[in-house]
């Protein structure tokens, strides 16, 4: 069995970490969506032709647009469960965040290593292979975070979770859950 991580960097609670994770995925999943609905809806010219024009012919993009639209909706539903889940001390919530964290990490590595294979035998090999290397090592690090947290819920072992000073209504939600 893995051993749980006791807080974030040394320094963050396993909540907060989590909150930040949650909170930062919700910003980008509200950018996703605000650029693609930019990007379709724009008045722009392209080649002298309405920009509407263009992608009627470039039917390419516009789906490309709109997955990555749809991503940023999903994307903002499971932060916004990270961060019920944080606050309410639920664990069901947290184990959504977790996985679709989880499925997100794999299409990530697996879209970074396939550059690494594109790269192979140029000068720009090394570097690709340093990026796949950290970027995997990173977010499987916030997936340990994110299972530690949901485990110790789901355990009903609060130790560690919260630092002094967080949240009142979290350490009240907290006390309640320990009674």
């Amino acid at each position: 069995m893995v051993e749980l991580a006791s807080n974030c960097l040394g320094c963050f609670s396993l909540a907060s970490a989590v909150f930040t994770v949650a909170i930062l995925d919700l910003m980008q999943g509200l950018l996703t969506v605000f650029l693609g609905l930019c990007v379709l809806t724009a008045p722009e010219q392209y080649k002298g032709h309405p920009l509407a024009h263009h992608f009627l012919y470039n039917e390419t993009t516009v789906l490309a647009v709109i997955v990555m639209s749809l991503i940023g909706v999903v994307t903002i539903y499971f932060s916004v469960c990270a961060i019920r889940g944080v606050r309410q001390l639920d664990a069901r919530l947290l184990w959504f965040f977790f996985l679709w964290k989880a499925g997100r990490a794999f299409f990530f590595s697996l879209l970074l290593f396939s550059d690494v294979f594109k790269t192979l035998g140029t000068d720009l090999q090394g570097t690709y292979m340093m990026l796949f290397v950290f970027s995997t090592s990173w977010r499987a690090y916030l997936l340990w975070i994110i299972f530690s947290l949901y485990e110790k819920i789901n355990n009903k072992d609060f130790t560690g979770i919260m630092v002094s000073g967080e949240s009142e209504r979290t350490g009240r939600v907290l006390k309640k859950a320990h009674d």
